[in-house]
């Protein structure tokens, strides 16, 4: 059996996401091991995972600009509910926020991003707040850098996880309404084009434990391969499951969870328990879908993760400063 809390001295990288060019990497990790703060830090580092560099930390997930010179990521200050959307020009060092400001629709703390399309100007945005004395509903909504406009709700109370099949699809999870409560917080696919909406699972589980059963669905960016992390006989499993939530085929049988998956690449990236006993030792493991093989994304690095340097020695930027 695997699973448990990470062993003493590990590390766990709840993100990792190839740039476009292959060159660098963004990184999410945990924590330093035996240390508690800071929590979730965001490192870009060389592909091969040498030559970090923390950015900040209380991040979330990290989307990389088409032409990979700049980022988004979500900002949550673990002492707050809140959620904050920044871009940052890795060259520039340009930083921007992109909500919670009064002269933005989205002028409130509860929105988060969950990539680029493929124009470079376009965020794809979950409102995934109850609506308190806010004049936008939950839902999906897309946001333009360049005017500060948006369009939205496409779909009310879906939560998004992922932009895929060339700008066309959102995966993520649809909350119930009154026409079938019995469904809340299953997996569902929404076509933008189409605005049709299709559920990915159908489970009626009581209350949210649905969660407990499920990852977050994972899409390729550039096609309709679509993942799903589920809970099976003690571990996390990837299946790969249609646009109709059939199940194609299970990708994993020694565990695999927390999928990203980066536009223009073949691959996608997922953590791997290692340790067979009680206490979890999380490897990255990229896995190849064209050619159906998956091995260890950094083989050649001493236990197959980074070597971090001290945080001593890190300038991070303090977001705190920028959302008070």
């Amino acid at each position: 059996e695997y699973g448990g809390q990470e062993l003493p001295g590990t590390e766990h990288l709840t993100w990792i996401s190839p740039s476009p060019d292959g060159e660098k990497m963004a990184v999410v990790r945990k924590y330093t091991p035996g240390q508690n703060d800071p929590l979730y830090q965001l490192w870009i580092m060389d592909a091969d995972g040498t030559n970090a560099e923390l950015v900040t930390y209380n991040t979330g997930s990290v989307y990389w600009h088409p032409n990979g010179n700049k980022i988004s990521f979500n900002y949550n200050p673990h002492t707050t509910p809140y959620t904050y959307i920044f871009t940052f020009n890795l060259k520039t060092e340009e930083l921007k926020l992109w909500n919670s400001k009064e002269e933005l629709f989205f002028n409130k703390e509860v929105e988060y991003s969950t990539g680029w399309f493929s124009d470079g100007d376009r965020l794809l945005i979950g409102v995934d707040a109850k609506a308190y004395q806010q004049e936008y509903e939950r839902g999906i909504y897309i946001l333009d850098t360049t005017d500060t406009t948006h369009t939205g709700p496409h779909r009310i109370l879906f939560s998004p996880t992922q932009l895929g099949n060339n700008d066309r699809w959102v995966v993520g999870i649809q909350y119930g309404t009154q026409e079938n409560p019995e469904l809340n917080s299953n997996r569902a696919l929404f076509d933008l084009e189409t605005s049709k909406f299709t559920w990915l699972t159908k489970y009626s589980y009581p209350s949210d434990t649905l969660r407990s059963f499920l990852g977050y669905p994972s899409v390729n960016p550039q096609g309709t391969e679509i993942i799903l992390p589920r809970y099976l006989e003690n571990a996390w499993q990837l299946f790969h499951i249609n646009e109709d939530g059939e199940n194609v085929e299970q990708l994993t049988e020694f565990g695999g969870n927390e999928v990203s998956w980066t536009r223009g690449k073949d691959y996608f990236i997922f953590n791997r328990d290692t340790h067979k006993a009680p206490g979890a030792r999380y490897i990255p493991y990229k896995y190849n879908f064209s050619e159906g093989t998956e091995e260890p994304l950094w083989p050649s690095l001493p236990d197959s993760v980074p070597d971090f340097p001290d945080f001593s020695t890190q300038n991070p930027i303090h977001l705190i400063n920028y959302v008070d």
